[in-house]
């Protein structure tokens, strides 16, 4: 992984990477950034954008454990220059996964409208019965 300069490459070298279409990438990148020691104790604007960022990456691609990580190291970071920062972050994070379940719950609405009403089938036992009269129809 690559080490960077400043801050600001990282963002935009994990947008690049998205715009190509590779988010893992793109993810790691971005914990890089977090878990580097030159940005460790500096807390700046680009580096709540960066952890946004990582935050939405890890919610599309079901990251959690990397989120917590991340998330752990920002509170370090921005402990002592901007505790109000560490909220914005975390209600970011929780709508951003709020909206993922939402979606997920009405793909699944979806499905199941889709399937049908189970009750309308035949049941197992009806199945059973028609078979045994046909077999006792075949026999006589």
């Amino acid at each position: 992984m690559a080490t960077f300069q400043k801050p600001e490459n990282a963002l935009k070298r994990a947008e690049e990477l998205i715009d190509v279409g590779k988010q893992q990438d793109a993810l790691d990148t971005l914990h890089a950034a977090i878990q580097h020691r030159k940005f460790r104790n500096l807390w700046t604007t680009t580096i709540e954008q960066i952890m946004v960022r990582h935050l939405q990456l890890c919610v599309e691609l079901k990251k959690m454990r990397t989120a917590r990580e991340g998330l752990y190291q920002y509170r370090t970071m921005c402990q002592a220059a901007n505790i109000g920062s560490l909220e914005t972050v975390v209600q970011k994070f929780r709508k951003a996964a709020e909206e993922k379940v939402s979606e997920a719950k009405k793909v699944k609405d979806m499905q199941m409208s889709e399937m049908g009403d189970l009750d309308e089938m035949e049941a197992p036992q009806t199945i059973l019965l028609k078979a045994i009269q046909a077999q006792d129809t075949r026999q006589q």
